[in-house]
C-alpha cells in the first residue's frame, strides 16, 4: 500500500488482470492500488490485489494473449490504467517504453496527482501518447472529501500536460455531489487551457449500485444531458461516455476478453463485471 506521497520503486506491480476488445486490437493493462481512497470507487483494484509481475513477465502475458485471440494484427492501442497506474515511475517508464515496440498508440489512465512535468516528459520519450485525466471535482474541499487529496497538483498538471500529448478529462457525474455546478467549472478550466478545442471532456455516469457507499443515486438521463449541454457552451469537444469506454459511440452491446495473469482468458460483459463487484463490495 502507498503510505506516503512518494512513488514505490519495487521491480514489480501487482496485475489482476489484463483485457482484450472485442471491438479492435486494444489491451487494458491493470495496474492494481491507488494513493486515492475515493469514496465512490467500485474497482478491484484500488486495493493491490493479483500476482506481482516484472514489467518482463506483464509483456510476456500481453504479447501471447495478444497473439492468442488476434493473430497477426498489430495492437492499434494500448491503456495502461489501475487503481494507479503512475505510483511506480521507474515501473511505468521501462513498461512504456517497450509496449511502444509492438503497440501503434499508448494511452495513460491517471488521476493525475503524481504526473508532473519532468514524469510526463519521460513518459513521452518513452513512447506516450495520450493521458487521460480522472479529474474527480472541482472544489478542493470537495475533493479532498471524495479522494483524501487535494486537486491543486491535479489542475497543474493537467494544464502542464495540454500541447504535448492527446489530452482527455473524465469526471464521474454524481448527483447533488459533483453535478452541474462542478462540471461546468471543470469545463471553464479545460476551455481557458484548450484554446484550440483540442480536449476532450467525458462526461461519465455514476453508478449507486456499485459503489460501496451509498453516498448518492444514479444520475437521471435528462441530467447527464443538461451537463452536456452545459459543457458544449465552453467546449467544443464533450462526450457522454462510459468508464473505461474507448469509443465516442457504440452501435453493438459487446463484452471483454478478461486474461488473467496465468494466462487464462475469461470472456465478461460489463453486467458480468457489475455482478462481480457487487459480491465484492458486499
Amino acid at each position: 500500500m502507498l503510505t506516503t506521497e512518494m512513488e514505490h520503486e519495487q521491480e514489480y506491480r501487482y496485475v489482476p488482470f489484463i483485457t482484450l476488445s472485442e471491438l479492435k486490437p486494444r489491451i487494458w493493462i491493470t495496474l492494481s492500488d491507488c494513493n486515492f481512497k475515493c469514496r465512490g470507487c467500485f474497482s478491484i483494484a484500488r486495493e493491490p490485489v493479483g500476482e506481482p509481475m516484472t514489467v518482463e513477465q506483464l509483456l510476456t502475458l500481453a504479447k501471447t494473449a495478444a497473439n492468442e485471440y488476434y493473430g497477426d494484427k498489430q495492437l492499434e492501442e494500448a491503456v495502461i490504467t489501475g487503481g494507479e497506474s503512475t505510483l511506480n515511475r521507474h515501473y511505468l517508464v521501462d513498461l512504456v517504453s517497450h509496449l511502444k515496440e509492438f503497440v501503434a498508440w499508448i494511452v495513460l489512465d491517471t488521476n493525475g496527482y503524481f504526473l508532473d512535468a519532468t514524469y510526463l516528459d519521460e513518459l513521452i520519450a518513452a513512447g506516450l501518447a495520450e493521458v487521460v485525466f480522472d479529474l474527480k471535482a472541482w472544489d478542493e474541499k470537495r475533493h479532498e472529501w471524495y479522494t483524501g487529496y487535494s486537486n491543486k497538483r491535479i489542475l497543474a498538471n493537467i494544464r502542464n500536460a495540454y500541447g504535448k500529448v492527446k489530452l482527455v478529462v473524465n469526471t464521474v457525474y454524481i448527483p447533488e455531489i459533483v453535478d452541474n455546478p462542478e462540471i461546468e467549472q471543470i469545463a471553464q478550466f479545460l476551455a481557458e487551457i484548450d484554446t484550440n478545442g483540442e480536449i476532450d471532456y467525458r462526461i461519465n455516469r455514476f453508478r449507486a449500485e456499485l459503489s460501496p457507499e451509498q453516498m448518492s443515486r444514479n444520475p437521471y438521463p435528462e441530467e447527464i444531458e443538461r451537463a452536456y449541454s452545459i459543457v458544449t457552451k465552453h467546449m467544443k469537444n464533450a462526450v457522454i461516455g462510459k468508464s473505461c469506454v474507448r469509443e465516442r459511440q457504440i452501435e453493438v452491446n459487446t463484452g471483454w476478453i478478461t486474461v488473467f495473469p496465468d494466462g487464462t482468458m475469461k470472456r465478461r460483459t460489463l453486467d458480468d463485471y457489475r455482478a462481480e463487484n457487487k459480491r465484492r463490495n458486499k
